[in-house]
């Protein structure tokens, strides 16, 4: 049998290196917090995400940063978040954010939702934001915005708004003209929308309404009414 024999030194190296370290380096001032970096912060704002974050003044680049991690998660809005360790002394956030599909009017202003109508509390001045206006937390006017920007950014920056019709369709309201959607649409629906609308701008014809209700098939309405 052969045997395996292992310098006491060198043990005594590798439990510190598995045990020891972090631990020793926690004491070094080296290693203290002196930046935080943000990543994926767009629309909160960054002064409410560091306030959440608790870090301590002597807060160590090698401390246990789940909980941390956890406070910022736990900000309305964030999705969820995730430390990284930047050496000597930085410490990066990175959240991912509730992506907001509409405004709603919330008495004296207005309040953005997401894809489930949940409200989130973006400022829009300070953030900038500018999403389509519906009337209320309409769940089949939300989720049919959510599929419209993740499927087709350009074709969602230009909707101005969003409404129900009375036989339960949803009518997108893109400045002079329209988009009718039987309800909330597939992502093949909308990339056909959009193939549609490239087509027609390189033609450069004129159209008021594109009615994608049938199946199969977009219908082009020209005219005034």
């Amino acid at each position: 049998m052969r045997r395996r024999w292992l310098v006491p030194g060198t043990a005594a190296a590798v439990l510190l290196g598995t045990f020891g370290l972090p631990a020793l380096l926690r004491q070094v001032p080296f290693f203290r917090v002196r930046q935080v970096e943000l990543v994926g912060v767009r629309y909160l704002s960054p002064d409410t995400v560091l306030a959440a974050l608790g870090i301590a003044p002597e807060q160590n680049v090698f401390d246990d940063t789940d909980a941390i991690a956890s406070r910022a998660a736990s900000v309305a809005g964030v999705v969820s978040a995730r430390i990284e360790r930047r050496l000597p002394g930085t410490l990066r956030v990175i959240v991912v954010e509730q992506v907001p599909v509409a405004f709603v009017a919330g008495g004296e202003r207005l309040v953005a939702v997401d894809g489930d109508g949940r409200t989130l509390p973006y400022d829009p001045a300070a953030s900038g934001l500018d999403l389509p206006l519906i009337a209320g937390a309409d769940s089949l006017l939300v989720r049919s915005l959510a599929v419209v920007r993740f499927t087709d950014s350009t074709l969602f920056r230009e909707v101005d708004g969003a409404r129900r019709t009375p036989l339960g369709a949803v009518r997108l309201e893109l400045g002079a003209t329209q988009v009718l959607l039987a309800g909330v649409p597939a992502a093949g629906d909308v990339r056909a929308i959009a193939a549609v609308r490239q087509h027609l701008d390189a033609a450069g014809r004129r159209y008021r309404e594109l009615d994608a209700r049938y199946r199969r098939w977009i219908v082009v309405r020209r005219g005034l009414s």
